[in-house]
């Protein structure tokens, strides 16, 4: 039932029968908006057992890529969605597209940022996420962590624990590396060669700032799911660093 569910919603979204921002308004991310909704979407079902009555949290919501096939897939009696972002303008637009859903919920959150939001006036390390505790079944996080300093990543691991059931999963996206070094890349905005000196489990892209892309070596970032959870992260490299893939990030499940 859940997979035929999931045809259902995949051949919407392909079929175009979901909100679709204009191109000038999409922020972040690049790539055709549906079809990476319906990949995500697939992911959540095939690899996080996401069904059609789980209620999702969404950190870091942003334009709703990720909301687009969800809103296809999650029962609206059942199943309820409720995503946050710093991105004032996401957040506008996402509740004018999604005005009359009342399982779907957007938050705009004044959360401070390095780069995306350096006037916000909200530590992540003192954000609290704004659902109770043990109500998610499952939380997402894509191209979230890839954006983050330790101490923001950490704050972030603990407020999903606490938000999650005790049979809840997060899937989350990361840029992670198994070796002494991240492995080369063609992708110029992916070329981690830049070690940091203070923290050298962590490298960023020469040149560039370095919030824009953070890669971790997985060992210290398994560690810190650990440490933040009390639970283990099964970590499935991405095509980005020569994984079987077919995601490109490499896919944390927790």
């Amino acid at each position: 039932m859940t997979i035929e569910r999931l045809n259902e919603a995949l051949a919407a979204l392909h079929g175009g029968h979901a909100p679709v921002p204009r191109a000038e308004d999409i922020f972040i991310g690049d790539g055709d908006y549906t079809a990476i909704a319906a990949e995500f979407l697939s992911y959540f079902v095939t690899v996080a057992g996401l069904k059609p009555d789980h209620r999702v949290l969404d950190i870091g919501s942003g334009i709703g890529r990720m909301a687009c096939g969800l809103r296809l897939f999650l029962d609206p009696q059942r199943g309820s969605y409720l995503g946050f972002d710093p991105v004032q303008e996401g957040v506008a637009w996402c509740r004018q597209a999604y005005a009359g859903q009342e399982h779907f919920r957007f938050e705009w959150v004044d959360l401070y940022n390095e780069l995306y939001k350096p006037d916000g006036t909200i530590l992540s390390t003192e954000f609290v996420f704004p659902v109770e505790a043990s109500s998610v079944d499952l939380a997402i996080a894509t191209s979230v962590f890839t954006h983050l300093y330790e101490p923001e990543i950490a704050a972030y691991l603990r407020q999903t624990a606490r938000a999650l059931t005790p049979e809840g999963r997060l899937f989350a996206t990361a840029y992670l590396h198994d070796g002494d070094r991240p492995a080369p890349s063609d992708r110029p905005h992916l070329v981690f060669d830049q070690q940091d000196r203070d923290y050298p489990h962590r490298w960023h892209v020469e040149g560039a700032p370095p919030l824009s892309a953070v890669c971790f070596s997985e060992e210290y970032f398994a560690q810190l799911v650990a440490e933040n959870t009390g639970r283990r992260a099964d970590i499935r490299p991405g095509r980005w660093r020569g994984g079987p893939g077919p995601w490109f990030q490499d896919l944390v499940l927790i």
